[in-house]
């Protein structure tokens, strides 16, 4: 867990979540909806308008800035970042917006900005100090700390931490770089296991079929198509042995040079050509093509 930030008292400056990734639609005061857009290219072009204008940016309560003459600061924009996916401000309190956030009569904190015609923000005009932010999936600008009563950065959350150290040894796991997102660990994942149930099937089909050759070696006498057999047993074990265990041994005869092992694919007078095989289990309702598939598969001949 972070270890809680010590704060000297009368002064505060810290780094605090301000705007997170995403689109976000709301409505103008005529009623009229608008979308902005929130990204990566969004956060550049935030901060790096924010270092060329050269100065900071006001902080002020509850946007009154915007919308009265009150222009009092409870605090100064020093610096812009992304981090994690989350725009990050770096925050200078006065000592008035510092009393504020400890005694936690104002928590969070909400961006303005004009947008451009892509809808992505221009630059940042100022933060407010507020208790009912736009987006409020953000951390407060304080916590409490867990057991000392000290306080801790809104920025720095030890769930958001230890969340974003799993992906990146996830990320490493597979193979991928540091900077992959969870949707990228993801794919990987399921490609993985896509892989390794493949390599399950391979390994369960020869092994099936060097079954099947133990089995044809010790029944020889009564096979008469050895690699028939093992194609019969590979596709359906149970049909092959009952097939198998049907058949009998050839009779001995007094001139061995004509004695003949009985064919695994017929017996009998009874034979059927596979592509009338075919034909005639298609033709047949679902629930019936098991059965007259087990009755007729040991009589089709290739």
């Amino acid at each position: 867990m972070t270890k809680p930030i010590a704060i000297p008292e009368g002064s505060l400056e810290l780094w605090c979540q301000i705007a997170p990734l995403g689109e976000f639609t709301r409505k103008r005061e005529d009623g009229t909806e608008f979308t902005q857009l929130l990204d990566g290219e969004s956060f550049k072009r935030l901060i790096a308008a924010f270092d060329k204008a050269g100065r900071d940016v006001l902080l002020d309560y509850e946007h009154r800035s915007e919308t009265t003459d009150d222009s009092r600061a409870a605090g100064w924009i020093k610096g812009l970042r992304e981090k994690d996916g989350v725009l990050e401000a770096r925050i200078s309190f006065t000592p008035e917006g510092a009393r504020a956030v400890r005694a936690r009569d104002l928590r969070y904190l909400s961006p303005a900005w004009d947008l451009g015609p892509d809808n992505r923000p221009l630059a940042l005009g100022s933060v407010g100090l507020t208790n009912v932010p736009y987006f409020t999936q953000l951390r407060p600008v304080l916590n409490k700390g867990p057991s000392t009563g000290s306080v801790q950065a809104g920025g720095a959350d030890p769930q958001t931490q230890t969340k974003g150290k799993a992906v990146k040894e996830l990320a490493l796991l597979y193979g991928l770089p540091e900077t992959a997102t969870e949707a990228d660990i993801l794919a990987a994942a399921k490609k993985d296991k896509e892989a390794t149930q493949a390599r399950i099937a391979e390994l369960e089909g020869k092994s099936i079929a060097a079954e099947a050759e133990q089995v044809a070696a010790a029944n020889s006498a009564k096979i008469g198509d050895k690699a028939a057999f093992v194609k019969a047993y590979c596709q359906n074990k149970e049909v092959a042995m009952a097939t198998l265990n049907s058949a009998k041994a050839p009779v001995s005869v007094v001139n061995k040079g004509d004695a003949k092992a009985p064919s695994f694919k017929a017996e009998g007078a009874k034979t059927l050509n596979r592509a009338d095989f075919k034909k005639a289990l298609a033709a047949l309702p679902p629930g019936k093509r098991q059965a007259y598939y087990d009755e007729n598969f040991g009589y089709v001949a290739d």
